[in-house]
Parts: C-alpha cells; structure tokens; sequence
C-alpha cells in the first residue's frame, strides 16, 4: 500500500515519508527530524606513559589504555606517569598538571588527559600551561614583584607604596607564591579573603581585597589573565565622624608654641589636608584677589608631589590669614617653614599637637579630625549644602562629601526643644 504524495503535501501537518519494509511509508510531523543529528567525534588526542619499570622483575609495565599501567606479574605500579600528546605537529610530554602537581597516579593522569581532550575540542588548549619552564615564570613569586615595579613609575605615594609591599609581604606572596597567576579564579579570591587574619577589620580587608583586584587587573591589561575573577563585595561601616567646635579648635591654637602657630591657623580655617598646607608656596597665593591654589602635598618622606586625586582647585583665603608671611619671599619659597627655613611635615606637625594636649583637660583628638574634619562637620551643621563644602574639601565626587551628612542632625536641635523645659534626670532612673 502506498500513500499519496500529493494528498499528503496537502495536509498541513505532513511532510515526507520514511521508507519502511519495502514500500510502505509511515507518514512523519513535518515539525520533527526522524534523523538524529551527527555526533562530533571526542578528541582522544594523548595517551598515558610511563618511564619506570616494575621494581620487583625489572620488566616494563602492561600498559591497558584508558584503564591501567601495572604489572602482571607482581602486580606493583609505577610511581610517576607522564602524558605523550601530538599537539600542532609537536610532541609534547606532560609530567606535571597546570598547578605544577607530579602526575603521581594513574587516575590523576587520566583526569589531566581528560581535562585536555576536553580543551582540545573547545579550542582553549595551551600547552604552554602545562611546561614547566612555562608555568615558573607566571608564579605567584615571580609576577608579584613585577606588578610592585609597575606601582613604583606610576607616580604614587609613598605611603601607597609601603602599603603594596606590605600586603605583598605579608598576604599575597604567602597565598600566591607557587600559584600560576594565570588561573586565578573566583574560587582563590574567595578563599584568599578566608585566609586573611580574623583580627584584620573589615575595612583594612576590603583595602587588601581592592589592592588584589587591581593585581588582577594589571595581569588583564598584561593578557597573562583571561578573564577576571569576581570579587565579593566588601562594605565597611562608616566610622563615625569626630569633630571639635571652632571654640574648641581656638582654645588648642593658644596651646601651640609661638612659632608653629601660623601654620595650626591657617589648618583651622581652611579645610585643607596637612600635606597640602605645608606644600603651599608663595606663587599658589593672589594676595589681590584673595585666593589660594591647592595643588601639591608633602608625601610620607617628605617629597613634593601633586594632591591626592591630582586635580588642584581653588580656595579663597581667610579673613584671619597674615599676609606678613607672603613678605620678601620668592614665589619658589614656602609659606610655611620651621627653624631652619625647613619644611613642615605631617608627621612633624602631628608630633606638635600631640605634645600640646597632653596633660590639658582637651579630649584628645588627631590633627586631621581637629581641622579639616572640623571644619566640614561645623559648616554641615551650619546648614551649608553639600555641593558647596564638596568645593571647600576638593573632593572629585559629592560622593565622598555624604560621610558628613550625618551631622546635621544638630539642625533639627532647635526643632525638638522648641518651648521645652529641660529636666535633668538623675543617673539612677536613667538606668532604668
């Protein structure tokens, strides 16, 4: 019995026929392949070698591909395997996996060649991976110190400087030496974070963790790295911010020596950082139009180099500024300098202001939450916008300004004690 081929080709949901027994056709969905697809053949590229010979008989070892190498006889097996790979018209023998780990048994062997074959056919195979001269030269210990020679002709601080080579010290060289940095993964990022010290707090781990993927990044931009891991995100509480009244920043000025006092006043009205005021010369100041140029800092071993974002800006000067010391000064010259005519650090000036609050009744506060914190905190609390004190600071970003934000809860103040009576209450009830 045979079917009609036109009649069929009428009917929507018919399409051909499938020869069977002879004539008959058993008519097939036209939405349906009654032919399975052609399977790609798997690379069986390699085969597991080896160079030892049984200890016992001294024969060579029964090799049963894709099973075992033992043998027979005494029933020992070989301590060490190698892989034999025709690769690109190149013979290759691979004795070690990707981590630099002795192929020391059958079944670690065959998982190497598997994961091999594998990239063979997704065509992301490199042999260099897997050669010794290869994998030492991308080590941990060997790319490490590159990476901190890249930082040193970048321009970077000092300070910057010291932190890398500590991290690199004491973090990164313990987890990466012996590890090929071209396979860093999600996984080691992960891990390495695990293996940081717990008594690390959470901010100095998330500055380890970024110092890490800029590691990352540099092995990008090298093409030594694929792919960049993922990194977990790290968000540190917002350390509170301290601050002291201008009244109070006045009452510590009269506690400065004599000759140090130009410099502690000019940090108490101009919310500049320190580095930045002992880098300021002559020619950064319009006595006529009353403006000063912030652009260069007094780095950790008291170099001149440009500000922390790099991008100067503009102040106008004080009303208490004393313009005496602009006096027969060249433009080249320092505004303000110690005995000597040497120039302040920030570390010199810190050790100042430390030796004038001990022993007062002052709580004791650092140089840089006295000033420039201060400043920022007492003009948010003035009810001055953030745009506006974003300027002040020569932040690049509002961004970085909102830390402050929370100070102007002091505004609602007068709000909550409109027309209230205060009442003292005593420590026992307020325990309760």
């Amino acid at each position: 019995m045979m079917l009609n081929k036109d009649s069929n080709n009428q009917r929507n949901n018919i399409h051909i026929g499938i020869p069977l027994m002879g004539s008959l056709q058993i008519p097939v969905h036209r939405y349906y392949n009654s032919v399975p697809p052609l399977k790609r053949d798997l690379n069986m590229s390699g085969k597991i070698r080896t160079r030892e010979k049984c200890s016992i008989c001294k024969r060579s070892f029964h090799i049963k591909e894709e099973e075992d190498i033992f043998c027979p006889a005494c029933g020992t097996r070989p301590k060490t395997f190698f892989i034999f790979l025709y690769h690109q018209q190149g013979k290759h023998r691979i004795s070690r996996d990707s981590d630099g780990y002795v192929l020391d048994s059958y079944k670690r062997a065959h998982r190497l060649l598997e994961n091999i074959r594998k990239a063979i056919d997704d065509g992301t195979f490199n042999i260099s991976n897997y050669l010794p001269k290869e994998i030492e030269q991308f080590k941990g210990y060997k790319m490490l110190p590159k990476w901190q020679e890249s930082k040193n002709h970048k321009g970077l601080s000092q300070w910057h400087i010291r932190k890398i080579n500590e991290y690199v010290r004491n973090y990164y060289l313990p987890y990466f030496r012996d590890k090929d940095t071209r396979r860093i993964s999600k996984f080691h990022v992960e891990d390495f974070l695990a293996c940081l010290p717990g008594k690390l707090s959470l901010k100095t781990k998330k500055n380890i963790m970024d110092m890490l993927r800029n590691f990352c990044r540099w092995l990008y931009q090298m093409e030594i790295l694929v792919k960049l891991p993922v990194f977990p995100t790290i968000t540190p509480p917002e350390p509170p911010i301290k601050y002291i009244e201008k009244s109070t920043q006045l009452t510590c000025l009269e506690l400065i020596p004599e000759e140090h006092k130009p410099i502690f006043q000019f940090l108490m009205y101009h919310p500049v950082r320190i580095g930045e005021a002992c880098a300021l010369q002559i020619k950064d100041i319009n006595p006529v139009s009353r403006i000063i140029e912030i652009s260069k800092s007094v780095g950790y071993k008291r170099e001149i180099k440009s500000r922390k974002n790099k991008k100067p800006y503009h102040l106008p000067l004080s009303i208490h500024f004393n313009y005496g010391l602009l006096k027969n000064k060249f433009p080249e010259a320092f505004v303000f300098t110690r005995r000597g005519g040497k120039v302040y650090n920030p570390d010199y000036l810190a050790g100042i202001w430390r030796t004038a609050l001990k022993g007062t009744k002052v709580p004791y506060i650092n140089l840089y939450n006295a000033t420039r914190h201060s400043i920022a905190s007492q003009a948010i609390n003035a009810g001055i916008g953030l745009e506006r004190i974003s300027k002040a600071l020569g932040h690049s970003t509002i961004e970085m300004t909102k830390k402050y934000a929370s100070m102007n809860v002091e505004l609602l103040r007068d709000i909550i004690d409109i027309g209230a009576q205060v009442v003292h209450i005593p420590k026992t009830e307020a325990g309760n």
